[in-house]
């Protein structure tokens, strides 16, 4: 994919994922569609983590290039699956259990100072302990030329790099999505606009991977815009019943701050141009240097 072509899809994907907002308005009602629309933003801004560590467990488990598409698409698949399960959970807990919302304010703002403190840990995506036990439990192949995920040899099935790669995009979306969901159950605790947020948010990431280079570059802010996105809807469902906050008012708020961490970003890149050595490093939280730009 061109970085032209994947800039267009990008656009044309954002606007799809803003046009069933419109759906939603015209369809359920407006505080419902706003909602969307800032839960939409909220993913598809946090989403870029994603896209760097999908790059990543590619490289890592040095998955061939005309198979990547592939393993991405069953990942996001999978991702929303896995996500489906996670914010219905997360919304019959909160409906039943009002002080789960203060909990998850203090979690966000945890989160907040967590992103900005661990901007240059590394992961590694076999790592994890899900990932130990997989390769403990199946049996496992290095040959990854089949183009499957898993393949029968000897009389038995062995999971390949692309399987291990899949199941470690699926792990490493929860890891992510924990921030994520989190933050979108301080804007709604609807499922259907949670859900729908996420799909069109993740939907989005393909063309994302072949942008990645170019958009961190233009971002010097990122991990700080990131913190103070999560910080302020920490602080919004930690004080939502001394001082309510609107759906319209969240969205406006969620759309400051990327717009001022773009803004701060441009302005500083020209008053201070940052040396070509920095500029190779800038990456957004928990993405190892040795990926930054991977394609």
């Amino acid at each position: 994919m061109t970085t032209r072509r994947a800039a267009w899809l990008s656009v044309a994907w954002l606007g799809i994922g803003l046009a069933v907002g419109l759906l939603v308005l015209a369809l359920v009602d407006s505080d419902r569609a706003v909602n969307y629309w800032t839960v939409y933003v909220l993913e598809r801004s946090l989403s870029l983590d994603n896209v760097f560590v999908f790059l990543l467990v590619l490289d890592y488990f040095a998955i061939p290039r005309e198979h990547r598409l592939r393993v991405v698409q069953w990942g996001i698949v999978a991702a929303l699956a896995v996500r489906a399960v996670t914010i219905a959970a997360g919304s019959a807990l909160i409906d039943a259990i009002s002080v789960i919302t203060y909990v998850l304010g203090a979690v966000l703002l945890v989160l907040a100072a967590r992103m900005l403190r661990s901007r240059d840990e590394p992961i590694d995506p076999e790592g994890g302990t899900a990932m130990r036990i997989v390769q403990r439990v199946l049996p496992l192949t290095r040959d990854a030329s089949s183009g499957r995920f898993s393949v029968r040899s000897g009389g038995m099935w062995s999971v390949t790099p692309l399987g291990l790669a899949l199941f470690a995009l699926v792990a490493a979306d929860l890891t992510f999505a924990v921030d994520s969901i989190s933050a979108a159950f301080g804007i709604t605790t609807d499922f259907v606009v949670i859900w729908l947020a996420n799909a069109f948010a993740l939907l989005g990431l393909v063309p994302l991977l072949a942008l990645v280079r170019a958009l961190v570059r233009r971002f010097r802010y990122l991990s700080q815009t990131f913190a103070a996105l999560l910080f302020f809807i920490g602080l919004r469902l930690l004080t939502e019943d001394v001082v309510p906050i609107s759906p319209l008012v969240s969205l406006a708020g969620v759309a400051v701050i990327l717009g001022v961490g773009l803004l701060l970003s441009v302005i500083g890149d020209r008053l201070s141009p940052p040396p070509p050595r920095v500029q190779e490093e800038r990456r957004p939280p928990r993405c190892p240097p040795d990926h930054v730009g991977a394609q």
